[in-house]
C-alpha cells in the first residue's frame, strides 16, 4: 500500500454556495473531471461513476464510489473516492475548506492517495515520482478548479 500527501490552494471565480453546489452535482463533475462518466448520486449522498485513467503505466476503467465522510456546508468537505479495477484499488482521501471571498472562493485542499493490489506496484512508483515534484498536485488541482470555474 502506498500513501503520499498532496496539498495546495486554488481559487474559483464563483460565490462559495455556487462552488459547493457544483462539487455535489454529477453533471458538473462529468464536465470537469477528465475521464469521468456515468456519474449518478445515490441515497445517502454517495456518488457512483466510471473513471477512465491513462497516466503512464496506469491505464484502465475504475468503477468509482464517492463517499462524503464529513460535511459542513458550504465551508468544509471531507470525502473518500474509491476506485476499483481488476488490478487493484485506489482510494483518494480529500479534505477541502471553502473560504468565501465574495465573487471568488478559495479552496484549501489536502489529498492522500492509497493504492493496493497490482496497481500499487505500478502506480505507487508514479505517485512517488509526483510526490517529489512539489507542484504536481497543485497543477492537477488548478486544472480541476479551473474547469470548475468555467462551468460557473
Amino acid at each position: 500500500m502506498s500513501a503520499h500527501t498532496f496539498q495546495g490552494s486554488s481559487s474559483v471565480s464563483a460565490p462559495r454556495e455556487r462552488v459547493w453546489a457544483m462539487l455535489q452535482d454529477p453533471q458538473v463533475l462529468v464536465k470537469v473531471v477528465p475521464g469521468l462518466s456515468d456519474a449518478v448520486t445515490e441515497q445517502g449522498g454517495q456518488m457512483r461513476a466510471t473513471l477512465s485513467v491513462s497516466m503512464g503505466p496506469v491505464k484502465g476503467k475504475f468503477k468509482t464510489l464517492v463517499r462524503v465522510l464529513n460535511a459542513q456546508p458550504p465551508e468544509y468537505m471531507e470525502l473518500e473516492v474509491e476506485g476499483k479495477t481488476i488490478t487493484g484499488t485506489a482510494i483518494l482521501h480529500t479534505k477541502m475548506t471553502l473560504t468565501d471571498l465574495g465573487e471568488t472562493t478559495r479552496i484549501d485542499w489536502v489529498a492522500t492517495p492509497k493504492l493496493s493490489g497490482l496497481l500499487a506496484g505500478v502506480g505507487g512508483k508514479l505517485i512517488e515520482s509526483k510526490a517529489k515534484d512539489a507542484g504536481a498536485g497543485q497543477r492537477y488541482a488548478d486544472r480541476f478548479f479551473g474547469r470548475l470555474g468555467q462551468e460557473a
